[in-house]
């Protein structure tokens, strides 16, 4: 079978992004982000991304992450005794 290059520069394309949109209708693409999304490993950080963006905060993490400086303060405090 031919490789991805190959087949794109046969039918005037420079990359697979380009070639299937313009092949394919805004509900097959859909369609196909959907197919791709329930499969997808990285839903999570894409939805935490977007809600940040909209003004989520995770106070369960912002209070461990201060409890973390807090303990790493306490640690450099008694190194330095």
């Amino acid at each position: 079978m031919a490789d991805m290059e190959t087949i794109l520069n046969w039918v005037g394309y420079d990359n697979s992004f380009d070639y299937i949109r313009s092949r394919m209708t805004e509900e097959d693409l859909k369609e196909l982000f959907q197919q791709l999304w329930y499969e997808c490993e990285y839903q999570e950080e894409v939805v935490e991304e977007l809600a940040h963006e909209e003004g989520f905060v995770d106070h369960e993490q912002v209070k461990a992450d201060y409890e973390d400086q807090k303990y790493q303060e306490f640690k450099e405090r008694h190194l330095d005794d």
